[in-house]
């Protein structure tokens, strides 16, 4: 039986695209939680990792992700500013187990404050995540 190059081409295109769609969807999948509070907080980006910050009482947790997979903080730091109305006050996080980092506030936070938190992974990679609480 003779091959046809046409149909040859088209197989081969078909099962190309086919791999493509399916290679796509799945990175798709993958970041379908991306940026999905998974501790009631608000979530911010920074490049290679997220932080999700939540905030109760007098305390600010930091959890620390790359695509919702928890990323261990031993070894890593991170220290922010935070704006409330025109005042800042400084805060430095400690490490309080796998991938989470706590700050003592002062106070309890007002509605709308900001944070500016310089996280330091264990990797020594660095990023600045944003936060607006709600």
């Amino acid at each position: 039986m003779p091959i046809n190059p046409k149909k040859s081409i088209r197989l081969f295109l078909l099962t190309t695209l086919m791999t493509t769609g399916l290679l796509v969807s799945g990175s798709v999948l993958a970041h379908a939680d991306h940026g999905k509070p998974m501790h009631g907080g608000v979530v911010a980006e920074a490049g290679a990792f997220q932080g999700e910050l939540v905030a109760k009482a007098r305390t600010l947790t930091l959890h620390i992700s790359n695509h919702g997979e928890p990323v261990a903080m031993a070894g890593g730091s991170a220290k922010g500013v935070l704006l409330i109305g025109n005042q800042k006050t400084e805060m430095a996080f400690i490490s309080t187990g796998a991938n989470r980092l706590e700050a003592t506030l002062p106070s309890a936070l007002p509605q709308g404050s900001k944070a500016v938190i310089t996280v330091k992974l264990p990797n020594g990679n660095s990023g600045a995540l944003r936060f607006t609480l709600p």
